[in-house]
């Protein structure tokens, strides 16, 4: 029993930390810029002996890797890329679709052996209930932390990007190029948004043409705001029209969308908020005003 208590101890702390790790470890700047160019297929700089020296003796990524990619070995990949689109929304470079799949495992089997050791819902089914349902909750936990993470970045990329335009649109029109001018907002822009606008901009000086930039872009941040942004830029381009007009429309366009999109969650407020009104509220001001009368009632009645 002690032995079975450890492992669960060790498995919480393995599950805790991979996941801490993932979402919320802070890159430095240059670790950052390296770990985005290495994510699309550049070669880091740095000698074979001097990154097996930085390496540590355990890493619980490494060894969510391992576990991922036995994983996927056995039951296939056919998903790897919708995944990696998922990580790459939520911002997450460091963490690949096999290491997600490893930590997926490893809740999992945090969840058959919490289940085994510890009977939480009595009377039902035993231990093999438990085990079979706090798997299943342990291997859907970090995929869903991860859409969740990145729904919110994909939101506050949205919300920021006509704020971004405007200031493409000034720079272009005061003589700048696009890529300069691409360059300045990123520079001025903090969070998500400035982030995916200097990993495109890093890819361009790699190499890459601004329309395939812009296109993964779009990929890893796929709002109707960045498509339309996407969208005007490249055909801008493609037909000599002047970006800064374009770029004009675009950010009017967005404003108006951003103006329907809340006018539309004003218009539902008031059926979200008539089940809570008639399971919450009514029963509870009923209670208050008509039991001391009920109650003074039954002194009469007696």
């Amino acid at each position: 029993m002690t032995m079975l208590i450890l492992l669960i101890l060790l498995l919480v702390g393995v599950a805790a930390a991979s996941l801490a790790g993932a979402a919320s470890s802070r890159r430095t700047r240059a670790d950052a810029r390296v770990r985005e160019i290495e994510l699309y297929g550049y070669a880091g700089g740095g000698s074979p002996a001097a990154r097996k020296t930085a390496t540590p003796a355990f890493d619980v990524r490494s060894v969510a890797e391992r576990i991922g990619t036995i994983t996927g070995q056995r039951f296939g990949t056919k998903n790897d890329s919708k995944v990696k689109r998922e990580i790459l929304a939520a911002g997450l470079y460091k963490l690949t679709p096999r290491a997600l799949v490893g930590y997926q495992v490893l809740a999992a089997g945090f969840g058959v052996a919490y289940g085994v050791a510890f009977d939480f819902i009595p009377g039902v089914g035993g231990p093999i209930f438990d085990s079979v349902a706090l798997a299943g909750v342990g291997w859907l936990i970090p995929i869903t932390l991860v859409r969740r993470i990145g729904r919110l970045r994909v939101d506050r990329i949205d919300r920021a990007l006509p704020d971004v335009i405007d200031l493409v649109v000034v720079s272009v029109e005061a003589g700048q190029g696009f890529a300069q001018a691409m360059n300045t907002a990123a520079e001025r822009t903090p969070g998500a948004l400035g982030e995916e606008l200097r990993l495109t901009l890093h890819e361009q000086r790699f190499g890459l043409p601004m329309d395939r930039a812009l296109e993964n872009l779009n990929t890893r941040a796929d709002t109707p705001n960045m498509r339309t942004f996407v969208r005007g830029v490249v055909q801008g381009e493609r037909l000599g029209v002047s970006i800064g007009q374009i770029m004009r429309n675009i950010a009017r366009e967005m404003r108006l969308r951003r103006r329907a999109a809340a006018e539309e969650r004003a218009q539902k407020t008031s059926v979200k908020i008539l089940f809570p009104l008639v399971f919450l509220i009514l029963p509870a001001l009923f209670i208050v005003l008509l039991a001391p009368a009920l109650l003074g009632l039954g002194d009469l009645v007696g």
